[in-house]
């Protein structure tokens, strides 16, 4: 069944080599989200814009995930996302007739890192473009070098609303003309959160999530949600473990002590597969009535650790088969024949970056940066995730989407069944986040 309808800035950056600069959250128009970029950061430093490979040769991208470490999962699916839209653009007859090359680098979950490799990327490989990145607290830090550079970045995964937030509307937005976003944010998926929790018969709520930015981020938006839309809700316990904890006890024994009705988590990569077992074993299942994780369903079934708990509530920044539509079934079909899994989101935001480029470089003859900001910016695109338009703050206009997760012996996979898309539009979220000074980043 499917339907459709503070301290802020010091504990973002915990963690992270993050630097971000409060206004209202009023909808920011192209011009005055190009002037709140700043002078400082519209003027490249020498030798740093990429694009220079000319009209002739390949098409050259350049990508950067997560390929080691406690998420490297996330990496990896990217990669067959990427190598999946490689095949089908080159087979086709490449961008306007000129092959399409990734190279792609590890970015370590490093802030530090991710710019040095995106540096090395557009200075020494001359990409014409960049997209990737999955962690909130890095694109939170790359985000600022890309108007240096000037050069367009589509974020496929990392989710903070601060990217797509033009500098000035909040201490922490670092958003610029440069940088896109095509998977849903943050503010998008927690909006889907607090209506589930609208449905739901508890009162007590509490979190425990990652000691960053994406972590603090998400509880946030979530009690502003909650206030907002007049969900009976009181916030009861939290707790914010490092990334990579190997021993989640202590965490889960408070949250067990403080016993909240229901409990939103946004732990993901092995963190998450880490903590579902150790939750389990700690009888946490038995004694929360709800768990709601947030993006649980960014992987199948995890190599490594424990997959979500049927009956459980998780979303999802795309959902293999929601939209029930040509583009998305065949997508799914064909991914499934090549890879015998279910596509997950990260391996569909990077395939369908790659389109948005090949779309982008086809409209404006060329590979020239200006050109490509100029075509992302308002874009109207059409992919397995749906129909959507790029925001005035360069946010896709796409749906939350949660569910309750099923095992389907036909896939071999969790799913979510049934599954709800909630609209997650600049004016639903403002509208829903009430008094609060969070930024949409929409």
């Amino acid at each position: 069944m499917v339907t459709g309808n503070g301290e802020a800035g010091n504990k973002y950056n915990r963690n992270d080599d993050v630097k971000a600069g409060s206004e209202s959250r009023a909808p920011v128009g192209r011009r005055r989200f190009l002037q709140a970029a700043g002078a400082g950061t519209a003027v490249a430093l020498a030798g740093c814009s990429g694009g220079g490979g000319g009209d002739d040769g390949p098409v050259t991208l350049g990508a950067a995930y997560i390929l080691s470490g406690f998420a490297s999962l996330y990496g990896e699916e990217a990669e067959r996302g990427i190598e999946f839209a490689q095949s089908e653009i080159n087979d086709n007859g490449g961008i306007d007739g000129r092959e399409v090359e990734v190279l792609t680098r590890d970015t370590e979950a490093s802030g530090d890192t991710a710019i040095q490799q995106i540096r090395s990327l557009v200075q020494e490989d001359n990409v014409d473009g960049l997209f990737g990145l999955d962690s909130s607290g890095v694109a939170q830090a790359v985000a600022p070098q890309i108007s240096q550079l000037q050069i367009p970045f589509m974020i496929t995964h990392a989710a903070t609303p601060f990217v797509t937030s033009p500098q000035g509307e909040h201490e922490d937005s670092v958003g610029n003309e440069y940088v896109f976003r095509d998977s849903n944010s943050l503010a998008q998926d927690i909006y889907g959160a607090a209506r589930v929790a609208e449905e739901l018969d508890a009162t007590e709520w509490a979190t425990i999530g990652p000691d960053y930015a994406f972590g603090y981020e998400t509880w946030d938006y979530f009690q502003a949600y909650c206030d907002g839309l007049g969900v009976d809700a009181e916030f009861t316990a939290e707790q914010f473990p490092a990334l990579a904890t190997s021993d989640y006890t202590p965490f889960i024994s408070s949250i067990l002590d403080a016993d909240p009705d229901a409990v939103l988590t946004p732990l993901w990569g092995a963190d998450l597969t880490t903590f579902v077992g150790q939750a389990e074993d700690a009888g946490w299942f038995d004694q929360i009535d709800h768990t709601l994780f947030s993006v649980g369903m960014g992987t199948d079934l995890p190599s490594d650790g424990s997959p979500l708990p049927e009956g459980e509530y998780a979303s999802t920044r795309y959902d293999p088969f929601v939209p029930d539509t040509e583009t998305n079934n065949s997508f799914r079909e064909a991914y499934y024949e090549e890879y015998g899994t279910l596509p997950t989101y990260n391996a569909e935001g990077a395939y369908r970056a790659l389109h948005l480029y090949k779309e982008a470089i086809e409209s404006a003859g060329g590979t020239d940066p200006s050109a490509l900001v100029d075509e992302f910016t308002g874009m109207e695109h059409s992919g397995p995730v749906g129909e959507y338009q790029f925001s005035e703050t360069n946010q896709a206009t796409v749906a939350s989407i949660w569910g309750t997760v099923t095992y389907d012996d036909e896939w071999g996979s969790n799913v979510l069944d049934p599954v709800d898309r909630y609209d997650a539009g600049p004016d639903v979220l403002s509208e829903a986040l009430g008094d609060s000074d969070l930024p949409t980043g929409i």
